[in-house]
């Protein structure tokens, strides 16, 4: 089998398993990172998207909290930071066992590593999106 009908086939089955998270109105970070070349550049691109959604969701995650005992103490409601913090421990949770299964559908490796960080960006990306206003 070609690399080519290879990464077509992981292309279509991490969509499946994403149940489509990755398609929609914007590429997903592997199909935007696949543009770059050569394995090893491809890779780094992939790395740096994970670090980029990283952060925006740490920023994300943090803007959240303040916004969550803000409300807490306005409204004198606890548990509501509480259950944001739960919802954050949950999805890294899913996203490891999500991305981990998009990982064992790749025939091989390097690219069952990078279909996992793809599948890590795409995730956190749209977790940021939902925990935007």
């Amino acid at each position: 089998m070609t690399t080519t009908r290879t990464l077509g086939m992981l292309r279509a089955l991490a969509l499946v398993a994403l149940g489509g998270a990755a398609a929609g109105a914007t590429a997903g970070a592997y199909e935007d990172c696949m543009t770059r070349g050569a394995q090893p550049a491809v890779m780094q691109c992939l790395l740096n998207e994970e670090r980029d959604a990283a952060t925006e969701l740490a920023g994300a995650e943090a803007a959240v909290a303040q916004k969550a005992r803000s409300v807490e103490q306005a409204t004198g409601k606890p548990g509501i930071h509480a259950a944001l913090a739960k919802s954050v421990r949950d999805f890294a949770a899913y996203r490891a066992s999500q991305c981990g299964f998009v990982r064992e559908l790749a025939a091989r490796e390097p690219v069952g590593e990078q279909a996992q960080i793809a599948c890590r960006v795409d995730l956190t990306r749209r977790r940021v999106r939902e925990l935007k206003p």
